[in-house]
């Protein structure tokens, strides 16, 4: 049996120490194009004052700094290797930047976890973030299975929150009949006499908040509304309706990159939500971005298939996206 030639051991050899090296450099540029297609999209946490995303590259700082990002929350684990010169390289990116760093080191690859603090770190990250002063913003590598891990916490934080909130604030005999007549009178499209219902109301709670708010906004009183939904998000942070009700205020305001940041960030959190679905739908059409705006609206209309509005939206769209005819 012959032997390989040393030339072809060497060109092995080589290949295999580029290949390395190669491997080494992407891990150490997370925001490169061969690392960006897994990387997640930053996002508001279940509780206010909190976000959650990838590893922040530098030209990531200036827009963290801009939301008001005080801290950032690292899961990086300094036993790995690349994740420990990462984790340098951020913290004096932070200190340039007038931010602090708390690192909770969470050890997980393809989301294996490792390491015996995985569970207690990812209670203690929520919990500083929820203590920071200013925002927070917290991060893995990808911002995916271990910023998800913590975010957990921070939904479970946040139902617990709304539940003493609600429980502390029961409505009164009265304002509970109020709320109950201003449920009706929405249903039947009495939008001005619901809010004259709920106008009696001094403390409102979450529910009433959001009856407001969808009432203002049918009226087109679209400023009011989005006020009476931030309010409901004040006192209950992980208020899904109030969420979709503020994307839809930036929709009908034309602020189109920030509604489908709502968007898209509700339907990651709620995928089958046909009211997301749909207001997605309508951003990307008014974006004339087709193929998406046919997708998204398709599965909408499939889950909810008496919206004739959609329906309407739907067929503009495949006459936009249809081949033009042929000369004859």
């Amino acid at each position: 049996m012959r032997k390989p030639s040393r030339r072809l051991v060497l060109a092995v050899l080589a290949l295999g120490v580029v290949g390395f090296a190669f491997g080494v450099w992407v891990l150490l540029h997370p925001a490169s194009i061969f690392v960006q297609p897994w990387r997640a999209e930053r996002a508001a946490a279940p509780v206010d004052g909190v976000l959650l995303g990838p590893y922040p590259v530098e030209a990531d700082f200036v827009e963290l700094k801009k939301r008001g990002v005080t801290t950032i929350i690292s899961l990086l684990e300094p036993n790995v290797p690349y994740e420990k010169v990462l984790l340098e390289k951020e913290r004096a990116l932070a200190a340039r930047h007038g931010m602090t760093v708390k690192n909770f080191p969470m050890g997980s690859i393809l989301g294996q976890k490792f390491g015996n603090d995985y569970v207690k770190n990812s209670r203690a990250a929520a919990e500083a973030a929820l203590a920071a002063d200013g925002v927070a913003y917290i991060h893995c590598y990808l911002g995916l299975h271990r910023a998800g891990n913590v975010r957990r916490y921070l939904a479970e934080h946040a139902r617990v929150e709304t539940a003493v909130f609600e429980t502390r604030n029961a409505p009164s005999h009265a304002d509970r009949d109020a709320e109950d007549r201003a449920t009706r009178l929405f249903g039947e499209g009495r939008f001005e006499d619901a809010l004259r219902a709920l106008s009696g109301v001094a403390d409102k709670g979450p529910r009433m908040l959001r009856l407001e708010g969808w009432s203002l906004y049918r009226l087109r009183r679209l400023d009011e509304a989005q006020a009476a939904f931030s309010r409901a998000l004040a006192l209950a942070p992980d208020d899904q309706d109030a969420r979709i009700g503020l994307a839809y205020c930036d929709l009908s305001q034309s602020r189109l990159p920030q509604a489908e940041a709502a968007f898209t960030a509700l339907r990651r959190q709620h995928p089958d939500d046909v009211a997301v679905l749909e207001g997605l739908g309508s951003v990307y059409y008014r974006q004339a971005r087709w193929p998406e705006a046919e997708a998204v609206l398709a599965d909408a209309l499939a889950r909810n298939p008496g919206n004739g509005e959609t329906r309407q939206m739907l067929d503009r769209v495949r006459r936009f996206m249809a081949p033009a005819p042929a000369d004859a």
